[in-house]
């Protein structure tokens, strides 16, 4: 073991790993990266540079499995008494298990990152570190047969180059615009994933047992073609790939929606009175309780008023319009700006805009006329119109400014029981999305 560690591309292979995982990670994370409060998030991060880490890691070990074409002795090591799966299994046990030590390490290095910067651990993280491990050590063997079946000058680029499509075709094939949108299966076979910009989502059972299930019997294929010697010998290696493939895909979802789920330890509520934030947003809660109670005490004069502030948890936030509901006032804790990085004063105005209703656009999209919903019910607590975090566009615009404005002395002109009814009646509106030009309609009195 000793000797292949030394004259193998074992400790290369893992120096990549390392190297490439964190270069690629640094170079795709910025300054406000969510993943960075949650070891959960911060190893589901790790599924998009895997795509480059992966393609390298296979193309090593194509290279090393040609080692004994390359040095012409074949024929030779086929000639001794020792068995033949002996020495193969030493060097698939060198090159894999230091591969898999290496992933082990850079997972290990992003939680301790999480943790160090104050960020929540929890035990979500095993799964998806098990994932990666599994799917590099499996496609080091994979690799290392490849390289001894097809010793050609070729096949190395093209090993390599073919794993990198196949990642960056997975990763395509799971970029979806709504939760309901149907998925190949089979993209969720190699290891690459484009999370959202979330600290409250990960990967569902179904797709991390699928995964372990596949990439397991892959590597059991991987082996024993390495080991192999006849052509029967060979067909029979594909029979653990090929069982490992079926059990995968009826295990695995088919739509985007049951492939993320909330993160069960980061997404439990922890409450301070009638408000409730997650556990890994748990530092912010004195600030929200105290802006909560203020925005509940000034909506109780509406009919049917809400009596609780809760954090939206949802995994589908990224891609569907905010939760809502007439009791509960849900805070966004998804889109930006963040929530958590507003003043308490842009933060009570953003939970009364809408009088406690989040608008219906989708997300990455904006609606003017939603956006003057918002300012105007904001302004109606408030005392007055003034800008709102989230709906700049609409307040630096002069056109629609002007628009707002219009509508705001149209609604201050009318009687204060008015103004209260049609404010009401505005959320009721948004409770139910609405057309947001009917809504605006009924708050600028026309």
């Amino acid at each position: 073991m000793r000797i292949e560690l030394r004259r193998s591309t074992a400790l290369w292979a893992g120096l990549v790993v390392l190297a490439a995982g964190t270069g690629m990670l640094a170079l795709v994370t910025t300054e406000h990266a969510r993943w960075k409060g949650n070891s959960t998030s911060a190893l589901l991060e790790l599924r998009l540079p895997i795509a480059y880490v992966w393609a390298l890691v296979v193309g090593l070990a194509v290279f090393q499995g040609m080692r004994d074409n390359r040095a012409r002795v074949t024929e030779l090591f086929t000639a001794t008494s020792r068995p033949g799966w002996v020495r193969l299994g030493t060097l698939a046990t060198a090159v894999a298990g230091v591969v898999a030590v290496a992933a082990a390490l850079l997972c290990a290095g992003l939680v301790a990152r999480v943790a160090l910067g104050g960020g929540f651990v929890s035990a979500g993280f095993v799964p998806l570190m098990l994932t990666v491990v599994l799917a590099l050590a499996s496609s080091v063997l994979v690799g290392l047969a490849i390289g001894r079946m097809l010793p050609h000058p070729l096949t190395v680029p093209v090993s390599l180059v073919a794993t990198f499509m196949l990642a960056t075709t997975a990763g395509q094939a799971l970029q979806v615009d709504s939760p309901g949108a149907e998925i190949p299966r089979f993209a969720l076979l190699t290891p690459v994933f484009d999370p959202p910009s979330s600290d409250l989502v990960t990967t569902s059972t179904s797709v991390d047992l699928g995964q372990v299930v596949w990439f397991t019997g892959l590597g059991v294929t991987g082996f024993l073609l390495l080991v192999s010697r006849t052509v029967a010998a060979k067909l029979v290696a594909f029979v653990p790939a090929g069982l490992a493939a079926v059990l995968a895909l009826a295990v695995l979802p088919a739509k985007f929606s049951d492939v993320l789920v909330t993160d069960s330890f980061a997404g439990k509520l922890v409450c301070d009175g009638p408000v409730c934030l997650s556990r890994v947003h748990a530092d912010a809660l004195p600030t929200v309780a105290a802006v909560g109670e203020e925005v509940l005490a000034k909506l109780a004069v509406l009919p049917d008023a809400p009596t609780e502030i809760r954090e939206d948890t949802s995994a589908m936030a990224h891609l569907s319009a905010p939760r809502r509901g007439s009791g509960v006032v849900y805070l966004p804790s998804q889109g930006y700006p963040r929530v958590w990085e507003l003043s308490p004063g842009q933060l009570r105005l953003e939970l009364l805009a809408g009088a406690g209703v989040p608008g219906c656009a989708a997300p990455n999209t904006s609606d003017s006329r939603e956006g003057t919903v918002r300012l105007l019910t904001a302004g109606y607590f408030n005392g007055g119109l003034t800008e709102l975090a989230t709906e700049r566009y609409v307040w630096g615009s002069s056109e629609l400014r002007a628009g707002v404005e219009s509508a705001w002395q149209a609604l201050r002109s009318q009687p204060a029981q008015e103004q209260l009814d049609r404010v009401a009646k505005a959320r009721s509106m948004l409770l139910t999305c609405q057309d947001s030009e009917s809504t605006l309609a009924v708050l600028a009195a026309r």
